[in-house]
């Protein structure tokens, strides 16, 4: 009996321990999958993941510094220093490394590296980089220096680094020439991974024109740090490369001359050799202070440069658009001769007005010149022989003749932003203006008055192609790379009867600018006035507001039989061309042909009392606004010497 118990109690047993051993196969199984799962987990993070966090594990204890590139210098056309390098400090914040960002704003807010809302912007810039560390100042005085080193210990996030950043020694004189650094947009940062959050980048003028040759390639130091932020020592470094230096077209000399010439005054003047278009001087005015842009601009004095009315920020010289008044009389007078619609024997009667479609159409001088031919017209700058000319040759052609010799499309120099001018047409009228062109508007563009407009640096490539013997050339700042003159095809006997009016300007017993030929070196061009309003008559230009003053120009060349340089200068509301803008080129001209003569005594031929400086309140456009002209063009009015 008891056996048959035990083998029953055994049954039994036996028969309890089948769901156990289903449950510890399904713990077994879980168990496997788990450990497979934590395998797996494992290979992700160190071999699918394994650069990431390696990464992240090693700046707990490494930083990777950048090292920037020095840009590269460059020279003038003689080896002087335009555009250096100086020694400076920059601040590098460590965002991950940051532990109260508030508190980090309020010490960077309290020795002055920004206002609160511009420190609280470029923390939240860096932030954005993620373990990158961020340039967020730049230039940081000894004081901000010792500042920073004596609460390393409490900012550890922060560090001072040594850099470089632009030195100009000619200052204010090559501001536009040279142009700006800005900080690497992030839109260039998603294109060009060679570039780092807070890089300094070219902006304009030079330093972006030449951006690939001046930039050179950033570097990098990976360092030992401790707890508290503090190097300890160094592991490895990834040397810069330097920016190549580049050597440019400009004449330093001519570029300060200029600039003292100009000085007090708005506008702008461009230089460039005849036989190839190589630029001396450009030069806008007013000018900015370089040193703002050498490291990071605050938004506040970049408001403050944006909302000046006089736009020191805007390059005249290449962007500026005005009515080239009679600088254009000998542009026109070469189409003529060239096509057969004038001969340098054939003249005109000025008595001081003439009368086309029943509208007196007045010269500059009140009593008129009597009998004028071609380059007597020049000389004396007569509107009316070229009223005449442009009422016989009708807009079509005269547009054909401005654009032959450049004007209306760009230059082709380097610097960006360039302005294409205007050269009107029937078409255009119809789509600017929302009328025909108005066959009276065709008289004040045989003048340069009414809807055309040029750059001074187009004035000087179109004067080039006058005394180089017929060659439009492309305006280049760069020494070794530029393209070839294109021939204008043009009769060396035409070109030669108009440079010999515009000698006449200078040298001619009845020359606009005769008061100037008795300098040591001499020159020859054309004196020109831009009507800003209409002329009141009794009032002289020097009696009214500066704004509403005419704009002065003048385009010169020397040596008058073999040329080298051609200079355009603009004076806005300079009032009288002979008096304001041609003593501008005159010392220019001097300098370079003269050196031993006094610029100095070349001054404006002024009345007494007469201020060329703006005032405080004057506003002046970019640009006229050609696309609001009077469907009836106003009469052109007499004033200064044109």
């Amino acid at each position: 009996m008891l056996g048959k118990v035990f083998l029953d109690s055994a049954w039994f047993v036996r028969d309890d321990l089948r769901p156990l051993q289903r449950r510890l196969v399904v713990m077994l199984l879980a168990l496997g999958l788990a450990f497979l799962a934590m395998l797996a987990r494992l290979w992700v993070l160190q071999v699918v993941q394994g650069d990431r966090w390696r990464a992240a594990a090693e700046n707990n204890r490494l930083r990777r510094i950048p090292l920037e590139a020095p840009r590269g210098t460059v020279t003038d056309t003689h080896g002087e220093i335009i555009l250096d390098n100086r020694p400076t400090y920059q601040l590098l914040l460590f965002p991950e490394e940051m532990k109260d960002a508030a508190r980090t704003e309020s010490f960077l807010t309290r020795i002055e590296i920004a206002d609160a809302g511009e420190v609280r912007a470029r923390i939240a810039r860096a932030r954005k980089t993620s373990h990158l560390p961020s340039i967020i100042a730049d230039n940081l005085r000894w004081s901000q220096v010792a500042a920073i080193a004596a609460h390393q210990a409490e900012f550890g996030e922060l560090q001072v680094h040594p850099a470089t950043r632009r030195s100009l020694p000619a200052g204010p004189a090559v501001a536009h020439l040279v142009g700006q650094l800005g900080e690497v947009s992030p839109e260039q940062l998603a294109v060009d991974p060679s570039l780092r959050s807070g890089q300094l980048v070219g902006r304009s003028g030079l330093e972006r024109a030449f951006q690939d040759t001046l930039g050179g390639t950033p570097g990098a130091l990976v360092v030992v740090v401790d707890a508290l932020g503090r190097q300890i020592s160094s592991l490895d470094e990834e040397p810069p490369i330097l920016g190549h230096p580049l050597q440019v077209t400009i004449d330093l000399q001519l570029q300060r001359e200029a600039a003292e010439a100009m000085a007090g005054q708005v506008g702008a003047v461009a230089a460039i050799d005849p036989r190839d278009g190589a630029v001396r001087v450009l030069l806008s005015l007013p000018a900015f202070d370089p040193d703002l842009f050498a490291g990071h601009l605050e938004p506040a004095r970049w408001r403050e440069l944006n909302d000046d009315p006089l736009k020191p920020l805007h390059n005249r010289a290449l962007q500026a658009l005005y009515p080239p008044g009679s600088t254009i009389k000998p542009l026109f007078a070469a189409g003529a001769l060239a096509d057969g619609l004038r001969t340098p024997a054939e003249g005109v009667s000025c008595s001081g007005a003439v009368t086309i479609y029943g509208h007196p159409y007045r010269c500059w001088l009140k009593g008129g010149h009597g009998g004028v031919a071609l380059t007597s017209a020049i000389e004396q700058s007569c509107d009316s022989y070229f009223y005449r000319l442009a009422h016989d040759t009708g807009l079509e052609r005269l547009a054909s003749w401005a654009t032959r010799f450049g004007l209306g499309q760009p230059t082709g120099i380097e610097l960006a932003g360039e302005s294409s001018g205007l050269v009107p047409s029937d078409a255009w009228s119809r789509r600017a203006r929302g009328h025909p062109w108005y066959g009276g508007e065709t008289i004040s563009v045989g003048i340069g008055q009414g809807p055309i407009l040029a750059t001074p640096l187009q004035l000087a490539v179109a004067y080039a192609a006058l005394v180089n013997g017929g060659f439009r050339v492309t305006p280049h700042l760069s020494a070794t790379d530029f393209p070839a003159p294109q021939p204008l095809n043009l009769d060396p006997q035409v070109l030669a009867t108009v440079r010999h009016g515009m000698e006449l300007v200078v040298g001619g017993d009845r020359g606009t600018a005769r008061r100037w030929s008795n300098l040591p070196a001499r020159f020859a061009g054309k004196t020109g006035t831009s009507q800003v309003i209409r002329k009141v008559e009794g009032v002289k230009w020097y009696e009214l507001p500066w704004e509403q003053r005419h704009h002065a120009l003048f385009v010169g060349y020397a040596p008058p039989e073999a040329p080298t340089l051609v200079v355009a200068v603009v004076v806005e509301h300079g009032g009288d061309a002979a008096a304001v803008a041609a003593p501008v080129a005159a010392r220019i001209i001097q300098r370079a042909f003269a050196p031993g003569f006094d610029t100095t005594a070349v001054k404006p031929n002024l009345p007494e009392g007469v201020d060329l400086l703006p005032t405080a309140t004057a506003e002046e456009p970019d640009t006229p606004d050609t696309t609001a002209a009077s469907a009836t063009p106003s009469t052109p009015t007499g004033g200064a010497p044109r």
